[in-house]
């Protein structure tokens, strides 16, 4: 039996059984029927046709398998790009396939040249003072964002059942998204250019750009913000982008990222969340954008990433980031519509 099926098998169990009385359960299940049934022919009774939509039969499911479905929905339209860009070195792009099926770059990423990677290694060695004082954050958000973007928004499980989902499945496709472009853009670790940098934390094994961490602060900072109101103007200093700042640089106080592996996360993370909340509503549209990591440097010198930096992306004044690009179309996304729909009455129910 399989990983997977055995958890599911785990699941079918009733909730008040034990550990280790899957057996017992079994045996008592088989002399009870056997008790009730006895030995008379088993007759089916008629069927009818579902008549429940797509939507309402998906949150029947349990939840891995409802993961599992809208992934594969959010995911179908999202291919992968790469090739090299103007100085050789490899470029990225995720594309969106519109409704009359052709598809155009939703986020193009050029990575930085590995001199610009190299010179910016001084400054993640300068962000490690900041090592006693971040330690907590980091090592929760090792693990999980999600707390403290609960701290800001109500996401009690509870109260806010739908966008809890919403969200959990946003990180999962962040995930497979941010892993594909850190595969073909190829980028080294900071502790890969200096011994001296020795991260506080475990160094994850692949590529460093685009941050995982940032790209799914960002998105559930956009989607939260989307959620609450989808024409809100994108703030650089509101508690949700604060937030997601202050995440992505967490990695680099950890000595894991680059602040350009954080800036391509952030991009990449609200281009993600635009491309979702596009999905869910067919006369939504967006723009293209894209992350130019040769034009991420001060005058040639290494640049930061803070929420400066990010309201100078927002208003069009950073020179490695494009967030206006060509309009796209995206094609609907029925299942994901009615999760974004339940979680949209979710949040405007909040004072109840």
């Amino acid at each position: 039996m399989s990983l997977f099926h055995a958890k599911h098998a785990k699941h079918a169990k009733s909730d008040d059984t034990p550990d280790g009385q899957g057996a017992l359960l079994s045996l008592a299940l088989m002399r009870s029927r056997d008790a009730i049934a006895g030995t008379e022919d088993v007759r089916g009774r008629d069927g009818v046709p579902a008549a429940l939509s797509p939507g309402a039969r998906l949150a029947r499911l349990d939840p891995d398998h409802r993961a599992a479905i809208l992934l594969a929905e959010l995911s179908e339209d999202l291919p992968l790009s790469a090739d090299d860009g103007p100085s050789g070195a490899p470029s990225a792009s995720l594309l969106c396939r519109q409704p009359d099926g052709t598809c155009a770059p939703l986020i193009r990423i050029d990575r930085p040249d590995l001199e610009q990677l190299r010179d910016a290694t001084a400054m993640v060695g300068h962000y490690a003072e900041l090592r006693p004082d971040r330690a907590p954050e980091i090592e929760v958000q090792t693990h999980s964002l999600m707390p403290f973007f609960a701290a800001i928004r109500p996401l009690e499980p509870s109260r806010n059942p739908a966008t809890v989902e919403m969200l959990s499945r946003a990180l999962e496709l962040t995930t497979a998204a941010v892993m594909r472009l850190k595969l073909a853009l190829a980028c080294p670790r900071p502790n890969q250019f200096s011994d001296m940098i020795q991260p506080m934390i475990a160094c994850p094994s692949h590529p460093t750009l685009p941050s995982g961490h940032a790209t799914q602060a960002f998105c559930l900072a956009m989607l939260l913000t989307r959620l609450d109101d989808p024409h809100a103007p994108l703030k650089a200093d509101d508690p949700l982008f604060r937030l997601a700042c202050r995440i992505a640089v967490n990695r680099t106080v950890a000595g894991v990222h680059f602040p350009a592996d954080s800036a391509a996360g952030a991009v990449l993370g609200m281009q993600l969340a635009q491309y979702m909340m596009a999905r869910a509503d067919p006369a939504a549209t967006v723009h293209a954008a894209r992350f130019d990591g040769h034009r991420y440097h001060d005058s040639g010198a290494a640049r930061d990433f803070h929420y400066g930096v990010l309201a100078e992306m927002l208003d069009g004044a950073d020179p490695a980031t494009t967030l206006t690009g060509d309009t796209l179309a995206a094609r609907p996304a029925p299942l994901w519509t009615t999760l974004v729909a339940r979680a949209r009455d979710e949040r405007s129910d909040r004072w109840s």
